[in-house]
C-alpha cells in the first residue's frame, strides 16, 4: 500500500473495530503463522465484527531490535516477538534484563518510543514510524517465518480470477445438531472443493457450541463453488466474508 497514511493500533480487534466503525477504510491483520499457527484474535473478530476480507499476503517476518538510547534496562514486545526472538534475548535474559510482553508489537515501540528504559522487539517499518534508532535488524531465530496477513474492509471483493484465489465463510449450526462437521466436508468433497482451513469457534453462548471458519480454494462466481454453498446454506447459517486473491509478498 505505497503512498498510503499508516495508523498503528494497540492489539487486533482494534483495526476489526475501527474498519466497522468506518474510522479506516483498511485494516490489515495476521491470520496465521507459519511456526505458530492460526492467530485466534483474529478469527475471533472476524466472527464478532462480520466484515470482509479483501486479500490475503504471505508475508516474510522480520523483527528489528530499537531503542530511544543505550540505557534501557527493559525490553517489551508482543508475546510472538519475544518467542520467535528468544536465542537473541538470551544473552539480556542472562544480564538481568527484564522482558515484558503488551498487547502489539506497535506497542511496544510505541512504549520505547515514549520511555528511555524500553527497548523494543518489532517490524523495521514500525521502529521508523515511532522515530527509533533500530540497534539491530533480523533478531528472529528462524529466518523463513512467514505470516498470512488478510485486508479487511466493510466492502467485499469482486474478481474474476480462478487462479490462487481462495474464499472464506462462517457457518453457524442449529444447536444440538450431531454429524454437522461431517455434513460440511461431505459438501465440500462432493463439490471438488479443497479446504485450505477449518477453525472451530466457541459461540460464547454454552459450552461445546461452535461456529466454524472455513478457507478454501477457489471463487465464490464458480459454479461448483456457487452449487455446495446453496446447499450448506439450506442448512445452517452461512456468512460469506468473499473471495480474495492469495500473494507472496517478497
Amino acid at each position: 500500500y505505497p503512498n498510503k497514511n499508516y495508523y498503528f493500533c494497540n492489539n487486533i480487534e482494534e483495526i476489526f473495530k475501527l474498519v466497522h466503525d468506518e474510522k479506516i477504510k483498511i485494516g490489515l491483520v495476521p491470520i496465521e503463522n507459519m511456526l505458530s499457527g492460526s492467530v485466534r484474535e483474529s478469527i475471533l473478530s472476524l466472527k464478532k465484527y462480520r466484515i470482509k476480507i479483501n486479500n490475503l499476503y504471505n508475508f516474510p517476518i522480520h523483527h528489528c531490535f530499537a531503542s530511544k538510547s543505550e540505557g534501557f534496562i527493559k525490553i517489551i514486545s508482543k508475546e510472538q516477538g519475544i518467542a520467535q526472538c528468544s536465542k537473541f534475548l538470551e544473552a539480556y535474559r542472562r544480564k538481568g534484563i527484564e522482558i515484558i510482553e503488551t498487547t502489539s508489537t506497535s506497542k511496544a515501540l510505541e512504549i520505547a518510543s515514549l520511555d528511555k528504559d524500553y527497548a523494543a522487539i518489532g517490524s523495521f517499518e514500525g521502529a521508523r514510524q515511532f522515530g527509533l534508532k533500530i540497534k539491530k535488524d533480523k533478531i528472529e531465530d528462524n529466518h523463513n517465518n512467514v505470516t498470512s496477513f488478510i485486508s479487511i474492509s466493510k466492502k467485499e471483493t469482486t474478481i474474476s480470477s480462478k487462479n490462487e484465489t481462495r474464499s472464506s465463510i462462517l457457518i453457524t449450526p442449529p444447536k444440538n445438531h450431531p454429524g454437522v462437521l461431517y455434513e460440511v466436508l461431505h459438501y465440500f468433497k462432493k463439490n471438488n472443493i479443497n479446504l485450505a482451513k477449518i477453525e472451530s469457534i466457541p459461540t460464547g453462548e454454552k459450552i461445546g457450541e461452535y461456529i466454524f471458519y472455513i478457507e478454501f480454494a477457489g471463487n465464490l462466481s464458480e459454479d461448483h463453488i456457487q452449487m455446495a454453498l446453496d446447499t450448506i446454506k439450506a442448512l445452517y447459517s452461512v456468512y460469506v466474508l468473499g473471495s480474495y486473491k492469495v500473494e507472496d509478498v517478497l
